[in-house]
């Protein structure tokens, strides 16, 4: 049986004698009224959906047409619908042969059948209408001229024994109709897979469509066999397409994503790559990121033990201003690589004080934009800036991303961040490091800062010392590199790169950043400039575009989950997580967030499982939904330590169906808790790859989590603090009534709330 195709009072339907109206919706089908008033039963088994077939015009089409209609080009099936179109004029006077489906302008009363005017006199009326139509699209005129060949949007000028002939082609009883319009020679031309029914082609291009170099390469047997399972499961096995056509079909597909995954990869990447070069003229056109290997050794603040970090780099290509940096774990993530992108979307300033740097806050943004000479002028009034005090780092939307072909930019969240802002992807060549020079340079650079810290470990395990690495407890309990001074914490190290970037960095001539005076008669030498010199002429000059920047932007960049809210809250990897503020949101009707069902979306971060975030619709604010057990935790819950906590469950048949969901949720419990102790991890034979780096990593992870989320609900809560007290004292002014909830955080104020660094160690 056919897939039933839903439709209301008022739909059209397609027949071979034109569009037929649904006047009633029965039991069994539909009561239809034809173009000369007549009215008729159709079943629900004669009608089939419209599709890309004739998409916009009618909303079916009659089973009886789609052997020829599926065979067609779009072009030719818009051809046979304008001829009938006005067959259907000089039949009726409406151009879709119904009054209920009357344009403006209709009926044309010249058509009208109550005048008795012959089919002659009527063929030759349109044909001069025609004729004017044709003269009047100076689009295919121009096209003519210029000897272009384009898709006809009209049937054009058609002469009155050639519309005397349609007429007499529509009227014949056997093999009339639409069909007696269609251009033979049109269907002879049609493509190899016409045969194949759109259902089946959508069902197949969804089962290629996973060739994305993610999966090993499949047979197109075993295609073939995922393509009949789908159309079973979606109760479409009735169509029975031909299995030599699909199996075509299916290999044309499997041909053009390549023979290998590598070219799976390359051909997913299309669609965020960049198509063109950019310059890189002005602050983020073009921002490089990469990640390098840190050459100082850092101390695990939970364990005191040594570790490596990755450090991540956002940098301005045009200015070489460093837009972002963050240390992370080894080794980065992609939700790590994410985030970066985070840090370049919004205004940062950052704060040195004597013997002290402030971690990089909220700022302000540029009220206006100047012309050239002011830029001249705000440069060599900022050459002169103090070291110390606030120094304001615009945030930017870059136009690309210059980066190299690793998993964590290559992947499928990264590629969807990019897709989400409009950034296209500059993927480097392999092995070609000069693809992406100035973030290279950049690490050259950075080892100025690196070597001045405790805890350096060369380059590469040759340049490494006996004593590199070694921690020994000094006589105030801390914690000192052999042979060195005091170890940093990864936090420390971030802070005390981002004040190298303050204080040196961008105030240090840069011998790619040079002027040169050509107004001289004598070969002058070129002047470097800083890039902080750099960057802030060329902002006054060009100014930036003002998007993006709110304290919820965190949450647009995470990835996102459809969960039902049930009475006992949200399930989500065996896990139950609930809050008060899902209470209007338990009973939803189906399609209140999304139309196939009662799912609503939630913010999950890898970093940190042990809560969900929710964004409320009417208020727009964003709450916090943690796990049932959260309290209980006491090690860090990422989405690796809850995979092998999972695992370890499931070894000891702890997620058996017969017990119930707070057993397994208490027996994952304890198996994440086993982290928290290396004695017990140790202890636990299912936790035997789990080893103390991969702790410390995820340590790392959930306290950057807390304060990225932290930061965002504080700015938050200030701006709407602020944005209240504004609204209170106008109101009070005004004399108008207080209300008693604050109005929601306003992103077009010019002043941004400022935020202190809120992370501790512990």
């Amino acid at each position: 049986m056919n897939a039933r195709v839903t439709l209301y009072e008022g739909a059209t339907i397609l027949f071979p004698e034109g569009p037929r109206v649904v006047v009633a919706v029965g039991p069994f089908g539909y009561t239809v009224r034809d173009v000369t008033g007549g009215v008729d039963e159709v079943s629900w088994t004669d009608v089939q959906p419209a599709r890309a077939i004739v998409h916009g015009r009618v909303d079916a089409v009659a089973e009886s047409l789609m052997a020829v209609l599926s065979g067609l080009s779009d072009d030719a099936v818009q051809e046979s619908l304008d001829k009938l179109e006005v067959v259907l004029t000089i039949r009726t006077g409406f151009a879709r042969g119904h009054p209920a489906l009357a344009r403006p302008g209709e009926p044309y009363s010249l058509f009208n059948p109550a005048r008795k005017v012959s089919d002659s006199k009527k063929c030759e009326a349109m044909a001069k209408i025609l004729a004017r139509e044709a003269l009047l699209d100076r689009r295919r005129q121009r096209n003519m001229e210029a000897g272009k060949a384009t898709p006809q949007a009209r049937v054009g000028a058609v002469s009155q024994r050639q519309l005397m002939n349609w007429l007499a082609d529509f009227d014949r009883p056997i093999n009339g109709g639409l069909l007696a319009l269609v251009d033979k020679r049109r269907v002879r031309r049609h493509s190899a897979f016409g045969g194949l029914d759109p259902e089946v082609r959508r069902i197949a291009d969804d089962i290629a469509a996973r060739i994305d170099g993610t999966q090993a390469v499949r047979s197109i047997d075993e295609l073939l066999r995922r393509t009949l399972l789908a159309l079973k499961a979606e109760g479409l096995d009735s169509l029975d397409p031909p299995e030599s056509t699909l199996r075509t079909y299916l290999t044309q597909a499997a041909q053009a994503a390549g023979r290998t995954t590598r070219s799976h990869t390359t051909k997913k990447l299309r669609g965020v790559l960049a198509l063109t070069a950019y310059p890189a003229l002005r602050p983020g056109q073009v921002v490089a990121i990469d990640v390098t290997r840190s050459d100082t050794f850092c101390v695990d603040p939970w364990t005191g033990k040594p570790i490596s970090v990755e450090i991540i780099t956002a940098l301005d290509v045009c200015t070489r201003v460093v837009l972002a940096l963050r240390v992370v774990p080894r080794s980065a993530n992609a939700i790590e690589a994410g985030l970066i992108l985070y840090d370049v979307l919004r205004p940062f300033s950052q704060v040195v004080e004597p013997g002290q740097v402030h971690d990089w806050r909220w700022a302000g943004v540029p009220e206006t934009i100047g012309s050239i000479e002011d830029a001249v002028a705000e440069a060599e009034r900022l050459s002169a800036r103090p070291l110390l005090g606030e120094h304001p780092i615009p945030g930017l939307l870059p136009d690309a991303i210059r980066a190299d072909k690793g998993s964590i930019f290559t992947g499928r969240y990264f590629r969807e961040v990019c897709t989400l802002l409009g950034i296209h992807l500059l993927l480097s060549r392999g092995k070609k490091p000069t693809d992406n020079a100035f973030v290279e340079r950049w690490h050259e650079t950075l080892q100025r800062c690196l070597l001045q810290l405790s805890g350096h470990k060369g380059r590469n395990v040759s340049q490494r010392g006996s004593d590199a690495g070694k921690i020994v407890v000094d006589k105030k309990g801390r914690a000192v590199f052999k042979g060195d001074g005091p170890g940093l914490t990864p936090r420390e190290l971030e802070l005390r790169l981002r004040e190298f970037i303050c204080t040196d960095y961008h105030r240090t001539r840069h011998g790619g950043l040079t002027v040169v005076d050509r107004t001289m008669e004598d070969r002058s030498p070129a002047v470097g400039m800083t890039p902080l010199e750099v960057f802030d002429a060329l902002l006054a000059a060009v100014g930036r575009l003002h998007v993006l920047q709110r304290p919820d932007l965190l949450y647009d960049l995470l990835p996102q989950l459809w969960l039902t809210i049930r009475h006992d809250g949200v399930e989500y990897k065996d896990l139950t997580f609930d809050c008060a503020e899902l209470d209007d949101f338990r009973s939803v009707p189906k399609g209140f967030f999304r139309d196939q069902d009662r799912a609503a979306p939630f913010f999950m971060d890898p970093r940190d499982l042990s809560r969900l975030w929710f964004r409320r619709p009417d208020t727009g604010a964003v709450v916090e939904v943690p796990w049932r057990r959260a309290f209980q935790l006491q090690a860090p819950m990422t989405d690796l330590v809850l995979k092998a906590a999972t695992q370890a469950v499931k070894r000891r048949g702890g997620t058996n169906t017969t017990i119930n969901k707070d057993s397994v949720q208490r027996e994952i419990l304890e198996a994440v808790n086993d982290i928290a102790s290396i004695d017990r991890l140790r202890a636990n034979p299912d936790m035997v790859d789990w080893k103390p780096n991969k702790v410390a990593a995820s340590h790392l992870r959930e306290s950057r989590s807390q304060f990225d989320h932290a930061e965002a609900a504080e700015a938050g809560a200030r701006g709407t603090r602020r944005t209240s007290r504004g609204a209170s004292s106008k109101g009070t002014r005004a004399g108008a009534s207080r209300s008693s909830s604050p109005p929601a955080f306003d992103p077009t104020q010019t002043a941004w709330p400022t935020l202190e660094s809120q992370e501790g160690e512990p």
